[in-house]
């Protein structure tokens, strides 16, 4: 390529447009062939100097036997889209003999170069420089509090905390980090405490060659840091925007924390128990948020995380009153409209409400990967297989590492009947990491409608091997093996199965897929209308639910799903 991409040139009214290969004039196209233009851009590259025919054809038409009228048409051609006059010259200069020169006065007009584009970020944890025990949540506060805001930029993909901090204090080289999580950027950095003042560095670098895009550095007293937290990620999602080359429009968050110092710091400790996700550490975060919520009752995020506690702990009216407290003060949390929908969708069966209210979520917060799993799960079930592939998809993407994100897609291929896309989505899961029970268990429901009963039965079975001591989760995966067994013909070791779990909380919904499969159709409605009346979970899937293609023929089935009141719309 002869040209400079990056360079236009102007002349009179005239302008070359190098990046897209056209003349203006005066704003407006002046058509012309290819061929034409070349030989244009070659003569104003070049104007003031003599440039021979010969030298013109070996420029436009390399390699190529050319006859000199091709030239001497282009030539013409150019004389009448520049508006000259035969012998006027004002343009381009017939040299005789020699070949052309062009004239005008040219100007240069060089396009600055604008860094690539960065379309999606990590923010990874904030190392604690020090190690100090009392510094680590304020470092993963700041972490968090970058997520979100950054998230708020709504045309940039911000990878999820939960994926992100899997790199926490692995030393990790950030091309692999930026593969493994499919982004382009990477966002570190290191907290440092020294008598009473905290040093916070920030550096932004790219993913594909480790080259320092933009960094920075804060200092802060601590009473001064827990205040001024968000406004320091403020500022560096401000300068993100600048260094991103101005394309991504921030939406940014009113301001959301409380105003309250220790109810802030009481905040940041209860995220940082809860993301342990073990039962002590949940426990401890509800204290915290409690606490919080005492010291200031307006403060909505403290709410939101005592929901996202209650929630864990399976304590669910409370859950449901704190996130309905949350949104009464903030409507514009979003990870709190997903928490309603799910609720709204798995125990109130209020299904419009339930789409609204993830609506609403993936709107508010487009980079909340648990909003669209959810969503995705909800639309599977009501049978919207297109739309909720497209949400599995995004909830992958803001979140690659989550198992659960990732088995999101696998549950909307298994319920909408492709089972070989189901089969590999799992094994891919599997390959993540095969101690997952969940997978190994959604393998085998596959396999079971597949017709290939003896690999169930081994995915069942590596089940009952991680979960070995678990009564409750034990005995769901024999009824899953009785389901398998009655699909396979083997009528007895189902029965007896089934005789092996009585007595012990086992599923209605998924005893009745027994029976059904069976043929023992009135056993199989019995156990239905005990899941209804205990309103078993389960029973939003009765629209996809391979287990039960045996029942959907009998009245009583349609009867059950309007009971319900699942949609009738796919």
């Amino acid at each position: 390529m002869f040209w400079e991409p990056s360079t236009d040139y102007e002349f009179g009214p005239f302008r070359i447009d190098a990046s897209e290969r056209q003349l203006l004039r005066n704003g407006q196209v002046v058509p012309l062939t290819q061929k034409a233009f070349d030989v244009l851009f070659v003569l104003v590259q070049n104007s003031g100097h003599i440039f021979t025919k010969d030298e013109v054809m070996e420029i436009v038409w390399p390699g190529t036997a050319v006859e000199e009228g091709n030239l001497a048409r282009n030539i013409s051609t150019l004389r009448s889209a520049l508006g000259e006059r035969p012998r006027d010259g004002r343009f381009i200069e017939t040299i005789p003999w020699r070949g052309y020169r062009f004239v005008a006065p040219v100007r240069k007009i060089r396009e600055p170069q604008l860094p690539p584009s960065i379309e999606s970020i990590a923010v990874l944890p904030f190392a604690n420089v020090g190690g100090n025990p009392g510094a680590e949540y304020i470092s993963d506060g700041i972490s968090e509090s970058l997520t979100t805001i950054l998230a708020q930029l709504t045309n940039l993909r911000i990878t999820s905390r939960n994926s992100a901090f899997r790199y926490k204090a692995r030393d990790i080289d950030t091309a692999t980090i930026g593969r493994e999580l499919g982004v382009q950027a990477i966002l570190m950095g290191r907290l440092h405490e020294t008598e009473g003042m905290f040093s916070i560095s920030v550096e932004l670098v790219s993913a594909a060659d480790d080259r320092h895009i933009w960094g920075a550095q804060y200092i802060r007293s601590r009473e001064d840091l827990l205040a001024a937290q968000e406004t320091i990620a403020r500022e560096i999602a401000g300068k993100l925007r600048v260094e991103i080359g101005g394309r991504a429009q921030p939406r940014m968050p009113g301001q959301r924390h409380s105003d309250n110092h220790e109810a802030y710091l009481l905040f940041l400790k209860g995220r940082f128990h809860f993301n342990k996700l073990t039962p002590d550490g949940v426990e401890k975060g509800a204290e915290c948020f409690q606490q919080a919520i005492e010291l200031d009752p307006n403060y909505a995020l403290a709410h939101a995380g005592l929901a996202d506690c209650r929630n864990y702990l399976g304590q669910r009216a409370e859950a449901k009153q704190a996130i309905e407290r949350a949104l009464a003060l903030d409507g514009g949390l979003g990870e709190a409209h997903a928490s309603l929908g799910f609720f709204r969708f798995l125990y109130d069966w209020d299904f419009a409400g339930a789409e609204d209210s993830f609506g609403k979520a993936v709107a508010l917060t487009p980079n909340y990967a648990e909003a669209h799993h959810w969503y995705a799960i909800y639309l599977a079930n009501v049978g919207r297989h297109e739309e909720a592939f497209r949400e599995a998809e995004l909830a992958v993407e803001r979140d690659p590492l989550s198992l659960l994100m990732n088995m999101t897609a696998a549950l909307n291929f298994y319920t909408g009947r492709e089972y070989h896309r189901a089969v590999a989505q799992l094994k891919k899961v599997i390959e993540m990491d095969r101690h997952f029970p969940a997978a190994h268990s959604v393998l085998g429901s596959v396999y079971v409608q597949m017709g290939r009963f003896r690999e169930a039965l081994s995915q069942y079975d590596e089940v009952l091997n991680l979960v070995k001591g678990v009564a409750p989760v034990e005995t769901s995966v024999k009824v899953f093996m009785a389901q398998a067994f009655a699909r396979w013909g083997k009528k007895d070791q189902a029965l007896r199965l089934l005789e092996e779990i009585a007595g012990q909380t086992a599923s209605s919904y998924a005893v009745a897929a027994v029976y059904g499969t069976l043929g023992q159709n009135e056993k199989a409605f019995e156990m239905l209308n005990k899941a209804y009346l205990e309103h078993d979970l389960q029973l939003v899937s009765l629209k996809v639910d391979p287990t039960l293609d045996d029942l959907r023929g009998d009245p009583r089935f349609a009867e059950l799903v309007r009971r319900v009141g699942l949609p009738d719309r796919c």
